[in-house]
Parts: structure tokens; sequence; C-alpha cells
């Protein structure tokens, strides 16, 4: 991992030629002749992987010779388009074909994104990094900066699915006399609470103008929050920790490539990204059809943390050189813009292209959001970490994919 090509990590370079292969097998044998869907699926994961390096190449890049608007755009606008563009492909697909499960799909990728890149990628960079150092310190205060926007981010994101607990109809399917008296208790099963079919007023009412309100609030404050940092507070993010200078995230954008060659290998990167990313979601029904472990975790696991690779590789090359900072704050950005930014793009598509997603989530995938946040800025508080800290973290991580992998699939699925 040490080695590159041009400022090319050498893992790119070698996994440029899988993208091909995908793309040639998925479009050219279309009719499952050569290889099968499962296959294919997994050739298109893995493609995302080189190609979400090289978006963030470029992106790094572009910014570091533009100005503050000029960066801020294209990392808000290119920083996340590797699971937007699965995201939207398979809504649309979930459309198309009248499936309610690839919107909970969508949802469990996008809490598995929130819940790993707060518990598992800082807390794998801190075991890797305090191996071989004892205590490591990081930037509390930039720290800080996320963990708030990350309050202030998942308060929103479920706030739709709260206020729906709290006003929503209460359906239950099997539901038996256990006293034998028409006015006694009853035993019931399979309940939820319904907001569209029995209780419809109360959604498109209530309920969705409070989830367009949401989507503009928070885009509004993850540009407060870039402008705070990148503008106005910028010294926050460069801090003396130990004798040695610890440069904040947005300070180490490096000039890889001029800035027409990173515009162009960014726009062949986004195409090559959503041809695998169609891919995926063309070959994802069988699957989950015939996969006998819970759909919730294959969202949450696979289609979460896999185009998230490069990034977890990157952390763990900072914790290593004893950068902590960056490590943590990788985590922290992309958890922030998948509630800040992601979210409420898929929630005003749905304007434009009418899909089943609602912002709704499960209790499960509250519980899990929620409970990491709180637990990450507990662990962060102090300004400073061991690989037992890290090992918390992950223990937390993995209690929680237990979860998912024996809860039941979504209902309907």
């Amino acid at each position: 991992y040490k080695y590159a090509v041009d400022g090319i990590n050498v893992f790119a370079v070698n996994l440029l030629p899988l993208v091909l292969v995908t793309l040639v097998l998925g479009y050219v044998d279309s009719h499952n002749r050569l290889t099968s869907s499962s296959v294919k699926f997994t050739l298109a994961l893995l493609s995302i992987m080189p190609l979400s390096y090289y978006i963030g190449m470029a992106i790094a890049s572009i910014s570091a010779q533009s100005n503050f608007a000029v960066g801020a755009v294209v990392n808000a606008t290119f920083g996340s388009i590797t699971e937007l563009t699965f995201y939207i492909t398979a809504l649309i697909k979930g459309s198309r074909e009248g499936n309610r499960c690839y919107a909970e799909i969508v949802k469990s990728a996008l809490t598995g994104t929130l819940v790993g890149c707060v518990l598992f990628v800082p807390g794998l960079c801190m075991v890797i990094g305090g191996i071989r150092h004892q205590e490591q310190r990081f930037n509390s205060r930039s720290a800080g900066v996320s963990s708030a926007l990350l309050f202030l981010s998942v308060g929103g994101v479920f706030a739709p699915t709260l206020f729906s607990k709290v006003y929503g109809k209460l359906v239950c399917g099997e539901c038996h006399n256990v006293t034998q008296n028409p006015l006694g208790h009853y035993l019931c099963h399979n309940c939820h609470f319904d907001l569209m079919e029995n209780n419809g007023t109360l959604y498109y009412s209530h309920v969705q103008p409070l989830v367009y309100t949401v989507s503009l609030l928070l885009p509004a404050a993850y540009l407060i929050g870039l402008f705070f940092t990148l503008k106005t507070h910028s010294h926050i993010y460069d801090i003396h920790i130990s004798d040695c200078h610890m440069p904040g995230h947005h300070h180490s954008a490096v000039v890889h490539w001029s800035r027409w060659r990173a515009l162009v290998i960014l726009l062949l990167s986004t195409l090559c990204m959503s041809a695998c990313a169609d891919l995926a979601t063309e070959h994802i029904s069988p699957i989950l059809t015939n996969s006998t472990v819970s759909q919730y975790f294959i969202g949450v696991t696979v289609l979460a943390m896999v185009p998230e690779l490069p990034e977890i590789v990157n952390g763990i090359q900072f914790a290593l050189q004893n950068n902590l900072s960056l490590s943590i704050e990788i985590g922290n950005c992309i958890a922030v813009q998948v509630c800040m930014l992601q979210i409420p793009i898929l929630v005003l598509f749905t304007i434009f292209y009418p899909t089943n997603f609602t912002l709704v989530f499960s209790d499960l995938h509250v519980y899990a959001s929620m409970f990491s946040v709180v637990l990450m800025n507990y662990i962060f508080m102090d300004g400073k970490c061991d690989y037992f800290q890290g090992t918390v973290l992950v223990m937390v991580y993995f209690i929680l994919l237990a979860v998912y992998f024996f809860a039941p699939s979504p209902s309907g699925c």
C-alpha cells in the first residue's frame, strides 16, 4: 500500500482491469450465459472501490486549486457520488417493479454507512494505531464540531420517524381474545405504525411536510458547517499535539493532477460508477430473494461498507503515522454527508421521480444510529485514546451487526 504510480495508489491501478471486465460482462452477457448474477453483483461492488478512489483523488486536486466556494461545491456534489448513484438506481428499479424491498435496502445501507463510519472506521484506526503508539492524541476541537453536526443531522433525519411513532396509527395483524370476552384483553402480533394505507391523511398532511422541511434545513446546516470549518474558523484544524504539527483534513488536499486532467478523470470515473451501480442493482434481486440472511444485514454490511474501503485504508494509514485526527475526520465527514446531503437528495429526488422511499426508518435503525453517535461523542470527549477505546467501538459495531444478522427481514420482503 506504500507504493504509488503517478501519485495513484498501486492497488487502484491494478484494479482498473477489473472495472473493464465488469462492464463488458455486465452489458455483453445480459442473459447470464457466461456468469451468474451473484458474480456480476460481486464484481460491480468490487469495481466501485477503485472508482471511488479516483473520484476522491480528483476532488482533492480540484479543491486544492480552487477557491473556497468552488471547492465546497465540488466536494458536496461529488463527495457522495458513489453511494448516491447506487441508491437512486435501486429506488428507480424498485419503483418500476413495485417492490418496496429496494427502499428498505437503501435505508439499511444508509444506516450501515452512518454506523460504520461512526464506530468501525475510527475504532479500527484506534486499534491499529494504538498497537504502534501507546497513546494517541487528536484534535478534540475539530472532533467536537463533527460531533455537533452529527447530533444535529441524526436528530433531523429521524425526526419524521419519531413523529410517526407519536402520531401514527398502530395496526396489528393477528389478534386473539385471551379472556373470551368481547371487552376483554386481546393478544396481538405483527403490529406496526401505519402511515399510508389506513392513515394516509397523517402522512400527506403532517409527515411529508416535515420531511421536506428537514430535507431543506439539513443541507443549509451542512453549508454553514463548511463555511465555519473552511473559512471563518479554519484555524481550529491547525493545532500542535505532542510537538507534532497535526493539520486538519481540510488542509491536507494535495494537487495530484492538473485541473483539466482531474476534471476528465472525475467525469469518466463518475460515468463508470453509474454503470457499475446500475449493474449492481440489476443483479441484486436473486441475492435478496435466495439469501437466508436478513436483508437488513446485507444492507448494513456489503452495500454500506464496501464503497467505503478506500476511506478505511486512508484512515489506517493516517493512524499509523500518528495522525489520528485525520482518521477520525474521515469517518465523521462521511457520516455527516450521509445525513445532511445524501438523505435530503434522495427525498428531493422523489419529488421529480416518485419512488417508495419515505423518510420513516425502522426502530432498529433509529436505536443503532443514536446509540452510535452518543458512544462516539463519549469516547472523543478527552482528546486522547488508545487501542482499548478503539476495541470498544469495534466490539459495539460487531454487536450491532449481530443484531442485524438475527433480525427478520423487512415485512413483505
